[in-house]
This record gives structure tokens, sequence and C-alpha cells, in this order.
């Protein structure tokens, strides 16, 4: 019974907050804006997009010229190609992906933080989840891409040179 006691007082297995705790509640926080932040901008270009297509369909008239004179040369690209390509979409292709592979990559460092010894325990078997999960986004992902590319073909493509998939590039283009 005191045995027992003692094990409900310090928790099982409880281990004090470290710096990996930090590492992983910092890169989870960002995934979480960064999903926020991605499917707000899709969300805006689609709506953007749908109604700069109403306007063309209009006879030239006062609404519609004032809307095509707001849209700039850069966003009526982007409406004509039919697929965002500005802010994190500029960024990588997939930012939504991206981040939620980061989100199973932080609740792995979770777990090894929470180890007795991180530097020891490395690997756990919350690892095989987040290696299958990321797997299941990279399968998704190029299946996503193949859809874009019978989509919206060439255009694509030249985005697909442009832009990486999931990993920003650091020292700037190809």
């Amino acid at each position: 019974m005191a045995m027992e006691a003692r094990l409900c007082d310090k928790g099982v297995g409880a281990t004090p907050l470290n710096i990996l705790d930090g590492i992983a509640a910092f890169l989870f926080l960002s995934a979480i804006v960064i999903e926020a932040v991605a499917d707000n901008q899709q969300y805006i270009f689609q709506t953007r997009k749908y109604e700069w297509k109403a306007t063309l369909q209009q006879p030239e008239g006062s609404f519609a010229n004032a809307v095509r004179s707001i849209i700039s040369k850069s966003t009526e690209k982007e409406f004509t190609d039919g697929f965002c390509q500005s802010g994190l979409f500029a960024i990588v292709r997939k930012p939504n992906y991206a981040a939620e592979q980061l989100v199973w990559i932080s609740f792995y460092l979770f777990s090894v933080a929470a180890s007795a010894s991180p530097s020891l325990h490395l690997w756990n078997w919350s690892g095989c989840g987040f290696v299958l999960l990321c797997m299941l986004f990279q399968g998704s992902g190029w299946l996503t891409e193949q859809l874009s590319i019978q989509k919206y073909g060439s255009k694509y493509r030249e985005y697909q040179t442009r832009v990486p998939l999931y990993v920003p590039r650091i020292f700037g283009r190809r």
C-alpha cells in the first residue's frame, strides 16, 4: 500500500520537463499555426478565384471592372493557372501535409523526452507511429501530385520545378 502511494505521488515513470519537451512543444505549436494559415490561405484563394471567374461571365460593367482592377496581375495568373502559388504555397507545395507530419514528429519527440534517459532511448515504440504516418503522407502526397498534374498540366509541372514538396529550400531556388 505504501509503495502504491509513493508511485501515485510521483507519477509512474514521471520525468521532469527537459529541453526536448520544449523543442517538441515549439514544433507542435508551429505546425498547428502553419496548418491553420495554409488552410486559411487556400480557402481565401479558392473563394476569390470563383468570385473572379463569376466577374468574367458578367458583361463589362462597373462591378466587374472594379473587381478586375483590384486583382493584381500575379493573382490573376494564379486564378488562370487554377491553383494557389502564393503565401505558404510559394515556399512548399503542400504546407498542410508538411505541418501534419511535423505534428507526428513532435509527438514522437515528446515520447523520447518522457523516457528516463532520452539520450539512451532515441527509439521507442511511438517511433513506429510517426514513421508510418509520414510514409502515409508520402504516398498521399504523391497521389495528389499526380492528380494536380492531370488537372493543371504543364502549369503544375513548372510549379513543381520552382517549389519543393514538403521541405523549404534554405539556399535559394534551383
